[in-house]
């Protein structure tokens, strides 16, 4: 009877692993290839790459460590980010041409093999809101400020004489460093610079709060709602009757999720996601149309701070893909519920469990009929007939 579940390990880690060796394996050989010789030693063009790629390395490398990041939590985008930076990882192994750099070139060729074979794992999109946008240009408008402002001033700066050089000053004063090395030697200068001390840290703070603010906003609720739960048993065990604070997510309605949702409304609070119009039901149960995949439908439904999610893949039309979305969202339990053949098919699914309704029915009723009364087969016959 228990044949009809399946435990299901979330695919696409070993990718983001693989990512994350590959970011540490890039700043270790950022730093070595620093403290140490090129085999080759070039001049001209090649041997301005091989000083570029000493230090740029490690920055690609730290890069890399926030695209595995995203790619834990399913984003596409951080997915092609990562396969972009491997292989202008796996080129600054190259180009710096040393021996403690051929690790970090065989392992980006296997991470790309990984990358490439797990890329339907990542499909969660990233569209940032307008308020983020702003950010960004914000941020690109303040370094294109400092570095044109200063190299027109050239003259009234000392240290000032490049392009280089007037990036350089932008860099250190809006983020108010100021090394000292590069300083205004006339009123006009003075000013710029004032000017770019003001917008710098100004934009940098609104730009960290747009990005990250979200973040912290989605995962609030969910420490609140884990207080209010502890302080709720405590309470149960005084002599309470609170709420359980239970909150369930059901992707996909149909006749056969139908039934599941009513006995759960009684015990937890219900959320059901479904491309149809349906009617509002009462009882704890809330009913959001929309896509199952969409960020916005699913944040509605409180996909994040939810502490089950139940996938009717019977009333969807691609329920790997849904499966897939909800995970990357989630650290919840996913069950996802099937029906017949499709069993096959959600064995590739990153649900922690997959349930076929007909194969427990079919089991417990045989067991019913053969009088194999274990303590199973009395449980799953009770809730086939509390089910019928």
């Amino acid at each position: 009877m228990f044949e009809a579940f399946h435990s299901r390990r979330p695919g696409g880690r070993v990718a983001v692993w693989i990512v994350a060796a590959i970011a540490l394996t890039s700043i270790a050989t950022g730093v070595g290839a620093i403290l140490t010789r090129p085999a080759l030693e070039t001049g001209g063009t090649l041997g301005d790459l091989q000083a570029v790629a000493e230090f740029s390395g490690t920055i690609v490398g730290f890069a890399l460590l926030v695209t595995a990041w995203g790619m834990r939590r399913g984003y596409r985008l951080a997915y092609v980010t990562a396969v972009l930076l491997i292989v202008l990882s796996g080129a600054h192994g190259i180009v710096q041409f040393r021996a403690v750099s051929v690790p970090l070139v065989v392992l980006s060729v296997g991470g790309l093999v990984v990358l490439v074979a797990t890329s339907g794992r990542f499909t969660r999109s990233s569209t940032p809101d307008a308020t983020q946008i702003g950010a960004l240009l914000s941020i690109v408008g303040v370094l294109c400020y400092g570095t044109a402002g200063a190299y027109a001033l050239r003259t009234g700066f000392d240290g000032v004489t490049t392009v280089v050089d007037a990036v350089y000053f932008t860099a250190v004063t809006a983020s108010t460093v100021g090394y000292g090395d590069v300083h205004a030697s006339t009123e006009a200068a003075r000013l710029f610079a004032i000017s770019l001390v003001v917008l710098g840290p100004a934009t940098l703070a609104a730009t960290a709060g747009s990005l990250f603010g979200p973040a912290f906003e989605t995962h609030l609720p969910r420490t609140d709602r884990e207080a209010t739960a502890h302080l709720g048993s405590d309470a149960a065990v005084a002599g309470g009757n609170p709420e359980t604070g239970t909150e369930i997510v059901i992707l996909g309605d149909d006749e056969t999720t139908a039934p599941i949702v009513d006995a759960l409304a009684s015990r937890a609070s219900v959320a059901v996601v479904t491309s149809e119009e349906r009617a509002r039901r009462s009882d704890g149960v809330d009913v959001i149309t929309g896509d199952p995949t969409a960020d916005g439908t699913l944040e509605r439904a409180g996909l994040e701070t939810c502490d089950a999610v139940l996938v009717g893949t019977g009333a969807l039309r691609d329920a790997d893909a849904v499966i897939a979305s909800a995970r990357s969202r989630t650290n919840a339990r996913i069950v996802a519920l099937t029906g017949g053949g499709e069993n096959e098919s959600t064995e590739r699914t990153e649900a922690d469990v997959v349930v076929d309704p007909e194969t427990v029915l079919i089991e417990a009723t045989v067991d019913a009929l053969l009088g194999t009364d274990g303590v199973a087969g009395q449980s799953s016959a009770s809730a086939a007939s509390h089910s019928g």
